[in-house]
């Protein structure tokens, strides 16, 4: 090979992105929830720029959920917004207390693990930067409480079947867009009080997002189809100024009739994001007819937007549409 030769394909080896990379490691047992079995797997794409945030997976009750950091469909995601996996394992105690966290101690083990994550991976902006979360069941409650200690760092949440839906209200929450898949054939007190939390919170103007499927029951099945297409539009859409020319035009539905209100930081201040976190321009999504699942723009839906389901863009708008009708 001739010397220019040899020097274009070194310059191409130093310009070449690095490999994904995995890691795996264990966290300390969090024994205020009476939980022996902490552990994660972390995640970091094929990315010459800086990471702009941390997609956390956490599965159902006592499940090892460190496999979801290799799916590719999560790391599709991730790759698309520029974010890392950290994929959760509280396994090997009790069965409850870790979901209700009263005290912030899974919430806090989640901390640690991103800023782990950020400390072996040489990306330190991800200690700094947002989360947007997922859960299914179980994990959709451990998600939820994360949400309510730490409402500043979160980017966005998808819950799959949570069984106490959007939890309570503490301050700042209702900024946080969330996506909400419930079944028609799950227990009925854990619809009855996921439906209540979600209402509540879509009263207060929050931009969450219902799909309530009448032959799904407990567990993901198909509502990631959901899931992620959500999460790619508001991450993005939270991440991004929204347009200063966007219309907003009478007629608003429920949740936007009035800006959302204004939160200040709730008690803990620990990982607040520094990243800049845009609140959510209904006028600039799509509107979802929760009877008849048809969906149009926010401008064009003809329907009753009082009663419309919010969704955040168009992707999402028709993967809402085809999982209520199957």
């Amino acid at each position: 090979m001739k010397l220019p030769a040899l020097i274009a394909f070194a310059l191409l080896l130093l310009t070449k992105p690095a490999p994904a990379q995995t890691y795996d490691w264990n966290g300390d047992p969090l024994p205020g929830v009476k939980i022996n079995t902490v552990a994660f797997k972390g995640w970091i794409p094929t990315r010459s720029e800086p990471l702009r945030g941390t997609l956390v997976l956490i599965p159902g009750r006592h499940q090892d959920g460190r496999g979801m950091a290799g799916e590719s469909g999560w790391q599709g995601l991730a790759n698309e917004i520029g974010f890392a996996i950290v994929a959760c394992q509280f396994t090997n105690g009790e069965p409850f207390d870790y979901q209700s966290d009263a005290q912030g101690e899974v919430a806090r083990s989640i901390n640690t693990a991103v800023d782990h994550l950020a400390a072996e991976s040489k990306h330190p902006e991800l200690s700094k930067a947002p989360l947007a979360l997922w859960g299914v069941s179980a994990g959709s409650n451990v998600s939820e409480r994360y949400c309510s200690l730490f409402p500043k760092r979160v980017i966005a949440f998808a819950s799959s079947t949570g069984t106490c839906g959007a939890g309570s209200l503490t301050p700042g929450k209702t900024d946080i867009p969330m996506f909400f898949a419930l079944g028609a054939k799950d227990k009925p007190d854990w619809l009855q009080e996921s439906q209540r939390n979600i209402d509540a919170g879509v009263k207060l103007h929050a931009p969450w997002a219902l799909a309530f499927n009448k032959n799904a029951g407990h567990g993901t099945g198909r509502s990631l189809d959901v899931v992620i297409p959500f999460l790619k539009a508001t991450v993005n859409q939270r991440l991004a100024p929204p347009s200063a020319s966007a219309a907003s035009p009478g007629g608003a539905p429920s949740i936007f009739k009035t800006p959302p209100p204004s939160f200040s930081q709730g008690a803990s201040k620990a990982a607040a994001s520094t990243a800049q976190l845009y609140k959510i321009d209904a006028h600039l999504g799509w509107l979802g007819d929760p009877d008849s699942y048809e969906v149009a723009s926010y401008q064009d839906f003809k329907g009753n937007k009082t009663k419309a389901t919010w969704l955040p863009d168009e992707a999402t708008a028709h993967a809402w549409q085809e999982y209520l009708r199957h």
